[in-house]
């Protein structure tokens, strides 16, 4: 049902998002029947997820993958199986693991919507008292669809290296207009058939988030979605559509400098373009080479108070 969800919605990848409309759309689950108790419809989830994405363009999807986001919850989710000393991972232990996460679209739709992990974690109990049942004896292994474990659902990317150890494993508070800037950069890496969101991508995420001041001082500066797209993608011409993806060192800096200059507040677009164009390589370049200039990007920023205070690139 994730799946389809991403297929409707004209996305190449399964995120939290999928997860949680599949859950809600799978009715006879314990999570549907805890988000119902907690007035969480699913009208109201969709609406949210499109509020914060924003309607995707219509593309040809050819191959749909889970996002690293997506293999984390299903490894909480195991883990919430065990703990509660269950012989099966169920729909209860995927909406655990959406909550704890805790960064993707879902567990931010569901915070919103007052389905907080104490009061899921409460239902949970409150209305099938068994699942919550700890101590004694361990039980069998948790089992999902034939695996023995979530191993063979997130191995490695080849050579050992895991997208995990890239992505930064705490992000900073980000606004819901970054939150969606950032998962469109993770679809557009995907869909360039890059290994690592790199700074292009929060650029390429925040042109088509839209709505958001960062989007706004791009927009000023007369680029077009279509033409960043094109720029970016002949980077990663030819590449193969990758299992998993990281962070780069130098889009995982910008959001460190971002968080830095936001000084304990929810971090939004403008403070991230800001600390992806101070750097010379990356998405500067790419306005360079389109004819943009960012310097002017980031004076327009600075002036509304979207540049923040950044340390010395």
């Amino acid at each position: 049902m994730a799946q389809d969800e991403a297929t409707r919605a004209h996305h190449s990848y399964i995120g939290t998002e999928h997860i949680l409309l599949g859950l809600l759309r799978e009715g006879d689950g314990l999570a549907a029947g805890v988000l119902a108790n907690l007035g969480v419809e699913i009208d109201e989830v969709r609406s949210s997820i499109e509020s914060a994405l924003g309607r995707n363009e219509r593309v040809i999807v050819q191959q749909i993958i889970p996002t690293p986001r997506v293999k984390k919850v299903i490894e909480i989710a195991f883990e919430e199986a065990k703990r509660m000393n269950n012989t099966y991972v169920g729909t209860e232990h995927l909406l655990l693991g959406l909550l704890i996460e805790g960064e993707g679209i879902a567990a931010h739709v569901l915070d919103d919507l007052g389905a907080s992990l104490e009061r899921v974690r409460s239902k949970i109990v409150e209305l099938r008292p068994e699942v919550g049942r700890e101590g004694g004896e361990p039980g069998p292994r948790p089992y999902w669809s034939g695996h023995q474990s979530s191993a063979e659902l997130v191995a490695p990317l080849p050579g050992g290296m895991l997208a995990s150890r890239l992505r930064p494993a705490t992000g900073p508070r980000l606004t819901a207009e970054a939150r969606s800037a950032i998962a469109l950069s993770e679809e557009e890496c995907l869909n360039l058939g890059a290994v690592a969101v790199s700074t292009e991508h929060l650029l390429l995420g925040i042109l088509r988030q839209g709505s958001s001041q960062g989007a706004s001082a791009l927009a000023e500066a007369g680029l077009v979605l279509e033409r960043v797209r094109a720029e970016v993608g002949t980077a990663s011409a030819g590449g193969e559509h990758p299992l998993d993806l990281g962070w780069a060192p130098a889009a995982r800096r910008a959001l460190e400098e971002a968080a830095a200059a936001a000084r304990g507040l929810p971090v939004g677009t403008g403070l991230i373009l800001t600390a992806c164009l101070r750097h010379e390589s990356g998405a500067a370049a790419v306005l360079r080479r389109l004819g943009a200039d960012p310097e002017r990007v980031l004076t327009w920023l600075a002036a509304r108070g979207n540049g923040g205070t950044l340390p010395p690139a």
